[in-house]
């Protein structure tokens, strides 16, 4: 997922595999790599509760470098690190408990885990059942994230709603643009928004995994945030309707709001590359030294 082309450094995957990103091939990770982005990942978690944080979270899904070990379509190794399931999870699980050993007890800890990734050879809802027991067992996590879809191969899977071919072409080199404008509808497959999209899929981790469960997906609602509490889930996720409004939750609990206003244009999603924000609200780039309100 890394575009080496942004920051320099040379990408890896758990395979040899072409990065869209990049335009170029990327690199099966040795195992050199993989300690070495272990190591880092410790080194992040102690930098993160120094300044002051309350929780982490560790991403396990999207296909990046974790999520990816997890796909057998994505993973083709034949060392300890790939073929079975068991082996699959293994670095993501080395990764975990790194993570959890630089932390001791100090913050609350979180992994967001796909349920599926929603792409030809990608880790589906059984097997990640099973990754999410391996985690609970571990005994690493104090809650886990559910989420789906892949960044580079299906990112309207999670996001729902409007895909912003036209605001995501404008991010490209010129001599992309006219292409992405013209086959963006089939790179980035739609699929219609409702509140709570992930919540039956969801339902299945909360009766068969010994964890907290955070509850993620298209939620906007006060009476969504109710109904997800009453059928057993610890917490939910809340970020586009965020984005739109951060004191949204603040509004629910005052009693002047029972719904946030985004609508999910998902024009939000390009901003990643200029500093992520609600184009509705804040339609101009971060500038260096510019207040942000």
């Amino acid at each position: 997922m890394a575009n080496p082309r942004s920051n320099g450094e040379p990408s890896i995957a758990p395979s040899r595999a072409f990065s869209a990103l990049g335009l170029r091939m990327i690199r099966s990770a040795t195992h050199t790599d993989l300690t070495r982005v272990r190591k880092a990942y410790g080194r992040a978690a102690q930098l993160v509760e120094q300044a002051g944080f309350d929780s982490i979270e560790v991403h396990l899904g999207h296909n990046y470098l974790l999520s990816a070990f997890l796909a057998p379509g994505l993973n083709k190794r034949d060392d300890i690190f790939g073929g079975s399931l068991e082996n699959r999870a293994r670095y993501p699980r080395e990764v975990v408990r790194t993570v959890r050993e630089a932390l001791g007890d100090k913050v609350a800890f979180t992994a967001k885990l796909n349920m599926v990734d929603a792409i030809p050879g990608g880790l589906k809802i059984d097997e990640s059942i099973e990754v999410a027991q391996m985690l609970a067992d571990d005994g690493c996590l104090d809650a886990l994230e559910l989420t789906g879809g892949s960044s580079y191969g299906n990112p309207m899977f999670l996001f729902r709603g409007d895909a912003p071919v036209k605001e995501f072409a404008e991010t490209l080199p010129p001599w992309l643009k006219p292409g992405f404008k013209l086959m963006g509808d089939k790179l980035m497959k739609t699929y219609p928004f409702e509140e709570a999209f992930f919540a039956e899929q969801a339902a299945r981790f909360r009766d068969a995994v010994d964890l907290p469960i955070i509850l993620l997906g298209g939620i906007n609602r006060l009476d969504t945030i109710q109904q997800a509490m009453a059928d057993g889930f610890a917490f939910v996720a809340m970020g586009r309707a965020l984005l739109h409004q951060p004191d949204l939750v603040n509004r629910m609990q005052e009693g002047s709001q029972k719904a946030g206003e985004c609508i999910h244009c998902n024009r939000c999603m390009p901003t990643i590359h200029s500093g992520t924000r609600c184009v509705l609200i804040d339609p101009e780039p971060i500038a260096a030294g510019r207040p942000v309100a």
